[in-house]
């Protein structure tokens, strides 16, 4: 049985929480390119302006496919928008890391860990459609 739309933030607030956080960081980044993040600046020297637009707006889209395909429930939406997420956190930590060093260690680790959540979340998704498929293969028969 499918939840009412409303229901999903109730049911789903991580998952929410960090898209919304990706469409929001994402959106900054693409508008400020790599003022957005120190770290940001500091790591990609002269290609950090247009490396920083183009990440932000890979990383608001990401977010933005998540939530449309968590809200919708097209997982044909979501799982794209959790890739774009999970490579959008890894590339924000790993620019925090390289231009803050220990400084930019809590906000690379919380970076990280988005990351790989994202990709778990893909990995859930995609083993409960081939059980679907499964069910509906053994029920056709």
């Amino acid at each position: 049985m499918a939840l009412p739309r409303r229901e999903y933030l109730r049911h789903n607030p991580f998952g929410s929480s960090a898209a919304v956080g990706a469409v929001v960081l994402g959106s900054l980044g693409a508008i400020l390119g790599d003022d957005v993040s120190e770290g940001m600046t500091l790591s990609l020297h002269a290609t950090g302006t247009v490396m920083a637009h183009l990440w932000g707006a890979t990383f608001a889209v990401g977010g933005v496919l998540k939530l449309y395909g968590l809200y919708w429930g097209r997982s044909t939406m979501e799982i794209p928008g959790l890739w774009l997420m999970s490579a959008g956190y890894a590339f924000y930590g790993i620019t925090v890391v390289t231009g803050l060093g220990i400084g930019g260690l809590a906000a690379g680790i919380l970076a990280t860990v988005l990351a790989v959540g994202c990709l778990f979340k893909v990995r859930s998704i995609m083993r409960r459609a081939r059980i679907v498929v499964r069910q509906n293969d053994a029920e056709a028969e």
